[in-house]
This record gives C-alpha cells, structure tokens and sequence, in this order.
C-alpha cells in the first residue's frame, strides 16, 4: 500500500487531467496501481503511526547495554526506593570505567527509559475478593508534630479488601514489635480474623526469601499468625502491584489523615484520632461510585470473618537480660534499672513498641517506658535500699540526675544546708518507698521552697497535702449546721457610709 502522499499525488494530477499512463510513468508505478487509487470509491485514510520495533544502530552504547541490564535487573531485587536512577547508572559507569566511558548522558537516559518501559509493558488480571477472604498489611511513613517537635513518624495500614475498610496505628518505628501491636490492634478494630493475610517481603517479617515462594519469617511473626490462626501469603520480591489496594491505603492515609502535618501531645493521643478518622471514613465513603457505604459491607463482612481469640497477642520480642552490678540491663542501646535483689541474675526481657517489661519467670519485677538509643530509665526506689548502704553516692548518683527534677533540686539544696549529712538526706528520699517517687517529688519541691531540710518537716509536708477524713464530731457539727437555711446578705456599697465621716468632721468644728 502506498503512503499518503503519494496516494495524493496521484489523486491530484488525476483530477488536473493528466492521462493515468503518464502519471504511472512519472511516478515510477504501475498503470493498475493508478487505477486503483484514482478511483472515485477508493477512500483515503491515515496511516497509523507506527513506532519502531528495533532499536536503532548505537555502537558506542552497545558495549555498555549488558552492564546496564545487569544492574537494572539487581536493582529489581532492591526496595524501590534505593534503585538507582538514569542519572546515578551513567554516574556510576562514568565512575567505574573513567575514559573508557564516553558515551552521553542523554544516550543512557533514553536506553533505561526503554528497558523500564520495556519491563512495566505487562498485562494484570483485575481481582474481586470475597467477603472475609482477604487482608493486605503495610507501613508507611510520614511527618508529625509530636510533644512540639516535628519528626518523621511511621503507622500500619490495614485493608480489607472486599468492604474497603481501613485501619491506620502511629509508631515512632517500624521494627518487629511495631508490626506486631499494629496486627493485632488492626485485627481488633475491624472485629475478626480474615482467611487470610498478604504481605511483602519486609526484613522485619521475612528473615530469608528461599525457592518456589518459601519465605523463612521472624518466630515472633509466626507466633502471632498462629495465636489468630492467620492465614500469611506474601507478595513476589518487586511486584508491588499485587498489594496495590493497601498502598493506595497508605497513600490515601498519607494525604488525609496524615495532611496536613497532624498535632498530639502522644502516639495515644495521635491514635485515638486516627481510629476516630477511619470510622468516620468507613461511615461516610462509599465503594465505587453510587456504590454502598463502607461501613454497611464492614458490618456485612464481620459476620464472615473468624472470631477474635479470648486473649489477646502479646505484640513483644522476649529476650533473656543479665542484670550488672549497677542494677541495669541493656537493649538497644538503651539502660533500664532492676530491683537490688536481681543484681548479677537473669531476667526475661519482653520488649514492647512502648514499654520494657522485665520479669522473672512470669513475675513481673520491673515495667519501664521505652528509650531511645542512648537514654536509661532508672527508678528511684530500686537504689533506695543500696544508698541506704552508700549514702555518699547520693551526691552523683545517676538515678536522681536523670529522674525528678524537684528531687534533684531539693538534693543540691539540702546539701548545700546539710553538707555531708548523707544519710539524713537518704532517709528523707526513702519517703518514695512509702507514697511513690511522684508525691515525693510534690513534697520536695514544697520543702525546698520552705527549706526543710529534715525528716520531720518533710513529712508533715506530707501530711498537709494528703485529702484529711472528717472527724465525727466535725461530721455532727456539718449536719447541724445544714439544718439551718442560709440567710443571704445584701451587699452594701461603701457610700452608704458616709454620713459618718461627715458627722464625724461636723462635731470636730463645733
């Protein structure tokens, strides 16, 4: 078939009058080729444009194209956020190679283009899940304002795929513990256990992706899936397409629970609103357009999903903790005090997104907040029975540097009154074993204003805040007295008074 423009030179010189012979001989083809595209049925029509199939001829960048697959085929393996880019390949051949490489950036760009485009050209099949079949699970991250401070927050989403109901938790980290209280706290909100669960292939859940889609995961992961009897299925290493309902979650939680940058003065406070957030979104957004409402298939699914166990998931990492001679155990780079009893013996560990719980067998002996790296929560009552026995180490001692400010304060002041009376200072902070570190704290900050600084005065501190229980006699006298209705009494304006002053000065002149 002829291009366009040549059909229309023919059709042109036709219609001047130029004879069908001539036209075949200036035109170089046949007398019937004329014939045919002359004709007043024939109908002209644009030729598609057509791309080419092969690339075209590149000596200079052919050399390099194999290094390129190869690591754009590594890169696949890689998360998508640390693959490399055009840019970063022709940087990295420029690097490697020096004046071997002379190839252009431009010619890179467009090879890469091709081959991701290339790699992306696949066909899918649209999905449709049953009710109750199906749960995707993923974490994202986003900007907060914690306490003030603006930082970098992560939360799991949680979607049921065929109600479309969303669950969204807020974390200061994405490790193991994390994903563990976000399940379960997910599995909790959407009010049962679905057939069966998908997840990719994050470090935190997969320890080792073997053969034939076998995945070696965390033992605390399992652990869970067991307790709720969790059906695990994970996505293939890059196919992010096969969990893309829960990443349009993330992305839709990202821009509207998320944007703008969200206030809270905690993660409690912070998640609170998010549960608010996702109910009113499940209440108010419907599945598809004139489609029902979230919230009348979550109800409808509800009833497909298996029940909740009686107790829940304990969402912790145990590990085994030898207590020192300084009474700490340590993890993450963090230190966490024990009671005195425990020094030099082993403790379990359980390790909660929040919390350090530390136990013995199944006692629980000591429950701290969690620390980041760097930090210690020491508890004041677990030294009080050794600065009984070291009263001079009250003066530098750790635990009330990093404890109570009050406390710490009323101890420069105390010894700076007191110096070297160590021990009276000691019984004084032994008050904490009795009331509590925190009322101590109150009672100091009220002593050191008074400058009380002994055992006495401090306790009647004490007394004088604690709520005091009526007496019967005071009880007698209160229900006497409410046996009499109240007279109100007019208020008097001071002028009403005057006349005195003036008769006063009055009787002075006479």
């Amino acid at each position: 078939m002829l291009e366009v423009p040549d059909i229309h030179a023919i059709r042109t010189m036709h219609q001047r009058g130029i004879g069908k012979r001539q036209i075949a001989r200036s035109l170089g083809i046949s007398r019937r080729t004329v014939d045919k595209y002359a004709a007043a049925e024939f109908v002209v029509e644009a030729t598609p444009r057509m791309r080419l199939t092969e690339a075209r001829p590149s000596p200079k960048m052919d050399r390099w194209k194999p290094i390129i697959d190869e690591w754009l085929a590594a890169d696949e393996e890689r998360p998508r956020k640390q693959r490399r880019t055009a840019r970063k390949i022709y940087k990295d051949l420029k690097s490697e190679y020096k004046d071997e490489f002379d190839v252009a950036e431009v010619s890179v760009r467009r090879y890469v283009a091709a081959r991701k485009q290339a790699r992306a050209k696949k066909a899918y099949v649209p999905l449709e899940f049953g009710l109750g079949e199906m749960l995707e699970v993923d974490f994202g991250e986003v900007l907060a304002r914690m306490a003030g401070s603006e930082q970098r927050i992560y939360f799991i989403a949680m979607r049921l795929m065929a109600s479309g109901v969303m669950f969204a938790k807020a974390y200061p980290h994405e490790k193991l513990e994390a994903w563990l209280d976000g399940i379960a706290s997910g599995l909790s909100f959407l009010g049962g256990v679905p057939k069966q669960a998908l997840f990719d292939n994050d470090t935190t859940l997969v320890r080792q992706v073997l053969s034939g889609g076998r995945r070696v995961q965390t033992p605390e992961f399992v652990a869970l899936a067991a307790h709720y009897g969790l059906e695990v299925s994970f996505t293939n290493r890059g196919a992010g397409n096969e969990k893309g309902g829960v990443e349009k979650a993330v992305f839709w939680a990202q821009r509207n629970l998320f944007s703008p940058v969200p206030e809270a003065a905690s993660f409690e406070a912070l998640n609170v609103a998010l549960t608010a957030k996702c109910l009113e979104d499940a209440h108010s957004r419907r599945r598809g357009p004139g489609g029902p409402l979230i919230s009348d298939l979550w109800e409808e699914e509800q009833r497909q999903l298996a029940p909740l166990p009686g107790a829940p998931f304990p969402a912790c990492r145990k590990r085994f903790a030898r207590v020192d001679k300084t009474l700490l155990t340590h993890y993450d780079g963090a230190h966490y005090s024990t009671p005195p009893a425990y020094a030099g013996k082993g403790l379990t560990m359980r390790v909660f997104w929040d919390r350090i719980e530390l136990a013995d067998e199944e006692r629980t002996v000591a429950v701290h907040p969690r620390q980041k790296p760097g930090g210690a929560s020491l508890q004041l009552e677990h030294y009080l029975p050794v600065l009984a026995h070291k009263p001079r180490a009250v003066s530098h001692a750790a635990v009330i540097a990093r404890g109570e400010p009050a406390i710490a304060r009323y101890r420069d002041a105390f010894l700076a009154a007191r110096p070297g009376e160590h021990r009276a200072l000691v019984a004084i902070l032994g008050l904490g074993a009795e009331m509590g570190v925190p009322r101590l704290a109150e009672a100091l900050e009220s002593a050191a204003r008074y400058r009380a600084f002994d055992l006495e005065s401090v306790r009647a501190i004490v007394r004088m805040a604690e709520p005091r229980a009526t007496t019967p006699a005071e009880a007698l006298e209160q229900a006497w007295l409410a046996r009499w209705p109240e007279t109100p009494v007019q208020d008097v304006s001071a002028k009403a008074y005057t006349w005195l002053s003036e008769a006063a000065v009055g009787r002075e002149i006479q």
